[in-house]
C-alpha cells in the first residue's frame, strides 16, 4: 500500500477544506469533479453527524483510486473507486457512518444494514445520493428486494446470520453471491428495527459494549424475537421455512 501511495506522486490532485482532505488521480477524475465530490461528502459529514447527535469534530481523509475495487473505511480514511465516484455511485454514506458509528461490539449485520440505512435516509432527504450498491431503490425497495433474496438459495445461505453472531463466509470476496443477500437482509432487517424500536435507539446501539442486553432492554424483545417479526412482515405466510438445522447457533 505505501509503495502504490508514492508512486502517485505528482499525479495526485488534494483538496481540503473544513474537516475533509480528497486525494483523486488526476488521471481519473477532474479538479471540478473532486471539488463536487468533496462538497458531497462534506455534507454527508455533517448531517450524519446531525442525525446520530455527535459532536462535529470528526477529520475525515478520502483517497479516490482507480485502482480501488471494493470501497473501504479504515480508521478515519476512506478509499472509493474515481469510476463510482464519477458516475455519483460510490458509497461515500455509507462509508462516512462506518467512521463515524463503528459499532465496535455490534454483530456484523447491525454495523453494514445501519450504514446502509442511513445512506437512504439521507438520500432520501436531499442530502447526498444513494449507492444503490445492492438496493434497486434504498429504503423504498429494500424490503422488497431482501423477500426476492429469501426466494434465492444465497439469500436463505446468508439468513443465519442476520440478527445473531459472526458473518457469512466469502462475504469480503464474494460481493454477488454472499456480500449482497447479506447486505440488503441487514438493511432490511436494520429498516425494521428503526421503525418499530426507534430510531434513537438503533443509534444508541451502535455505541454499547452489550448489544444484545441493550437492545433487549430498549425493546422490550430479544433479537431472536424481532427477527421473527421481520420475516413475517416481508415475506409471504409459508414462504420461508426454517430448521433448527438453519440457524446460526452462536444466538443474538
Amino acid at each position: 500500500m505505501m509503495t502504490r501511495r508514492a508512486t502517485l506522486g505528482t499525479s495526485c490532485g488534494v483538496i481540503q477544506g473544513g474537516r475533509l482532505t480528497v486525494r483523486y488521480e488526476r488521471s481519473a477524475l477532474s479538479a471540478e469533479e473532486a471539488r463536487a465530490f468533496a462538497a458531497l461528502a462534506a455534507q454527508g459529514l455533517r448531517e450524519i453527524e446531525r442525525l446520530a447527535g455527535l459532536t462535529a469534530r470528526t477529520r475525515l481523509r478520502f483517497e479516490l483510486r482507480s485502482a480501488t475495487r471494493i470501497s473501504t473505511a479504515r480508521g478515519r480514511t476512506i478509499e472509493l473507486s474515481t469510476s463510482r465516484v464519477a458516475a455519483r455511485s460510490a458509497p461515500y454514506l455509507h462509508e462516512i457512518a462506518h467512521v463515524l458509528l463503528p459499532c465496535r461490539h455490534a454483530p456484523p449485520w447491525f454495523s453494514e444494514g445501519l450504514a446502509c440505512y442511513l445512506e437512504s435516509v439521507l438520500s432520501e432527504s436531499g442530502c447526498g445520493y444513494d449507492s444503490h450498491l445492492f438496493t434497486q431503490d434504498g429504503n423504498r425497495s429494500v424490503d422488497a428486494d431482501a423477500a426476492r433474496w429469501l426466494a434465492d438459495p444465497r439469500g436463505k445461505n446468508v439468513l443465519p446470520f442476520i440478527g445473531t453472531r459472526g458473518a457469512p463466509p466469502g462475504l469480503v470476496a464474494d460481493r454477488q453471491n454472499v456480500a449482497a443477500p447479506f447486505y440488503v437482509l441487514s438493511h432490511s432487517f436494520v429498516k425494521f428495527l428503526a421503525a418499530q424500536a426507534g430510531f434513537p435507539s438503533i443509534i444508541r446501539l451502535a455505541r454499547v459494549r452489550n448489544f444484545s442486553s441493550v437492545l433487549r432492554r430498549f425493546s422490550g424483545k430479544t433479537s431472536a424475537a424481532w427477527r421473527s417479526l421481520w420475516l413475517q412482515r416481508i415475506t409471504p405466510a409459508g414462504a420461508l421455512h426454517q430448521s433448527s438445522s438453519n440457524r446460526n447457533t452462536l444466538g443474538g
